[in-house]
């Protein structure tokens, strides 16, 4: 009776921090994006990344890491963009723009994280493809993520990024999320372990 009293307390805990993660998992870290245009043909084309805060937007900041795929050359950066990668945007001043030269016919990703202040005016990330002509894969922008401070906690971020044969975007969630996950795995495999060496 004893033992399965101790069971039941280390299911509690497993489960606590279960719902611990899921609180954690609400508000992502970031957000990884992928591009296939292998539908979109052969050749030259540019990945445009920008940054928008309206006029009078607390200060708000993206940082685009990871960027991979069939690039071109150095991306041409204007306004409140910096760094070689990751890439540091600011919406001061209206915000920063990133054009990456690209070859059509691969994968393209890259991985964005926010910080906000405080407000009640909210700024804009997308993202889009293009060449000398017309956009790519979308009449526009394949995707948008709108930063809303002025909303509540776990809600300040609008995704606006439909899956679509070119596009898709997944959630990374805060690393305290992952880490809340392997201490209650190790704490299971060493209460089991502990258990079998009793028997």
């Amino acid at each position: 009776m004893s033992r399965f009293k101790h069971f039941l307390s280390w299911l509690a805990l497993v489960a606590a921090m279960t719902g611990t993660c899921g609180q954690a998992a609400a508000t992502p870290l970031g957000y990884h994006v992928d591009i296939d245009t292998a539908t979109l043909g052969s050749g030259p084309a540019f990945l445009e990344l920008y940054f928008m805060g309206l006029d009078g937007a607390p200060a708000a900041t993206a940082i685009v890491s990871s960027l991979t795929g069939a690039l071109d050359g150095a991306a041409d950066l204007t306004g409140t963009v910096v760094g070689t990668g990751p890439f540091v945007f600011g919406n001061a001043g209206g915000g920063g723009d990133l054009v990456q030269a690209i070859q059509l016919g691969g994968k393209f990703s890259f991985d964005v994280s926010f910080t906000m202040a405080p407000g009640d005016i909210g700024t804009t990330f997308g993202w889009a493809l293009f060449d000398a002509t017309h956009y790519l894969g979308a009449d526009g922008d394949l995707g948008n993520l709108f930063l809303q401070p002025f909303a509540p906690t776990g809600q300040q971020i609008l995704v606006a990024a439909p899956s679509t044969r070119v596009s898709s975007l997944t959630t990374i969630p805060e690393p305290s999320t992952a880490a809340l996950v392997l201490v209650a795995m190790l704490a299971m495999a060493a209460w089991r372990g502990r258990e079998a060496r009793r028997f």
